[in-house]
């Protein structure tokens, strides 16, 4: 027999009743090649030499974190859909699920750190309040949680949000396909330097 949702909101939390539909959308049927990212650009870098020397460890720390991106943000789509599907009264996939896209957004900020830094440029504003500031203050705060508060990064129906800020997730998969794009053109055969 499941929980009431009085039960849950008084002695779990507030926030998984909250969330009444899945609005992820699925990625993998966008880049259906996703999966294979890392083995591909290991193909190219063997059978092509590409891309240059210099450049393959940061493409492969780009490459190998946003395939894991796919696999965590699938994996919280699966987990709130199973949340939904079932009805109010369970917390296990809630929490399932924001695991997976705290994940989500930790690899994606750390794939666009990494970017900025390989290029030398900021690529946002502290406090411009742009997508990339509010993946950073989600990411922080997720990083630097007290054991004390209940839930310091929580899901909604339409995204993350913390005290200070939100983050749809309508703009986090726009962050995600800017940097599958990037992998794919790193992924795909690329003309020599040498053939223009």
């Amino acid at each position: 027999m499941p929980f009431t949702k009085y039960a849950v909101d008084t002695f779990i939390s507030d926030k998984v009743t909250g969330v009444t539909e899945c609005t992820l959308a699925d990625l993998y049927a966008e880049f259906p090649d996703a999966k294979n990212w890392v083995s591909s650009f290991g193909l190219m870098v063997i059978f092509n030499n590409q891309p240059p020397v210099q450049r393959r460890p940061l493409a492969l720390q780009l490459i190998r974190r946003v395939e894991m991106i796919f696999v965590e943000h699938s994996q919280a789509r699966h987990q709130l859909l199973d949340l939904i599907a079932k009805g109010a009264g369970r917390w296990s996939p809630y929490f399932r699920a924001l695991h997976h896209l705290e994940s989500t957004l930790s690899l994606s900020y750390q794939a666009y750190h990494f970017a900025g830094k390989s290029l030398d440029q900021r690529l946002f504003e502290k406090k411009d309040d742009s997508p990339l500031d509010r993946l950073n203050r989600i990411y922080n705060t997720s990083k630097h949680q007290l054991a004390e508060i209940e839930q310091p990064i929580w899901i909604t129906n339409s995204g993350m949000s913390t005290v200070d800020c939100s983050l749809t997730f309508i703009e986090i998969e726009e962050l995600v396909r800017t940097l599958a794009r990037i992998v794919q053109r790193l992924t795909s055969k690329q003309p020599s330097e040498d053939n223009g």
